[in-house]
């Protein structure tokens, strides 16, 4: 009988350190932030489009929500609506959105205006991958948080799911 592969087989493990495999800014940062470590962890094996967001409270780092690329582009948008005084064009035209004057305003933002909320969906290392699995098909979303005691130790994406699916063909 084939083994049952757990979520910490196929979690990319994360923390707030240098080393982390999979990218993190806290919820005080800017979106500017957030852009230069999405930056910094793409490469050749590594196609991140979210960010894990923490909060700190007291001594404690605790999951704030996910950053996608979509919530930042969206976030900038808005603020360069909201920045622009002829607004009523920027659907019209993107330019707005590359005049850096605008630009500059609107990765100013805060991490915490842009983020999706708290997840509340999430799995622990020790689960079984078809859980992770499961959650991930009824919610409809591809990345999910691996808990331990609160806090984030890995995240665990649907796209390492079917690779591993792959490697049993």
């Amino acid at each position: 009988m084939p083994e049952t592969k757990k979520v910490k087989d196929l979690m990319v493990p994360v923390s707030s350190s240098s080393s982390s495999e999979y990218p993190v800014v806290y919820n005080t940062d800017t979106l500017r932030d957030a852009i230069k470590v999405l930056k910094d962890y793409s490469g050749e094996s590594k196609k991140h489009r979210s960010i894990i967001v923490l909060k700190r409270e007291g001594n404690e780092e605790r999951l704030a929500g996910i950053l996608t690329v979509r919530d930042i582009l969206n976030a900038i948008k808005v603020k360069t609506l909201n920045n622009n005084d002829t607004a009523e064009n920027f659907p019209v035209s993107w330019g707005n959105f590359y005049r850096k004057s605008s630009l500059g305003y609107s990765v100013n933002t805060k991490v915490a205006d842009a983020i999706r909320p708290l997840v509340t969906e999430f799995v622990h290392s020790e689960q079984n991958l078809s859980d992770a699995i499961r959650i991930m098909m009824t919610k409809k979303i591809n990345i999910l948080p691996v808990l331990e005691g609160g806090k984030p130790i890995g995240i665990i994406r649907a796209i390492d799911i079917l690779y591993y699916i792959e490697e049993c063909l």
